[in-house]
């Protein structure tokens, strides 16, 4: 990650150089940034309810279809939940 000499602000990489998106700043010396995202599953957990075995992040959230409480959390940080009865995929606000 690299930031302007000029004015601070945080510079991207364009074709085959960085420019700042503040100033218009370039630079021809590029750097790569790649990200990456691991995903602990030590909070999983393995959970018998009305007799099915649902694995996975367990979530209380109301399905907008069907009502139902139980969800499986697909994504944290976009709210993204998957119904256990309906398989609606849904987010909350």
């Amino acid at each position: 990650m690299r930031f302007c000499p000029k004015c601070g602000s945080l510079m991207r990489v364009k074709g085959s150089k960085m420019v700042c998106l503040k100033c218009g700043y370039t630079d021809s010396e590029v750097e790569r940034v790649v990200l990456k995202e691991s995903i602990s599953h030590h909070n999983d957990k393995t959970i018998v309810a009305d007799g099915e075995i649902i694995e996975g992040r367990v979530a209380v959230a109301l399905c907008p279809r069907c009502g139902s409480t139980r969800a499986i959390l697909l994504n944290k940080k976009k709210k993204l939940y998957k119904c256990f009865t309906c398989n609606l995929i849904y987010t909350i606000d």
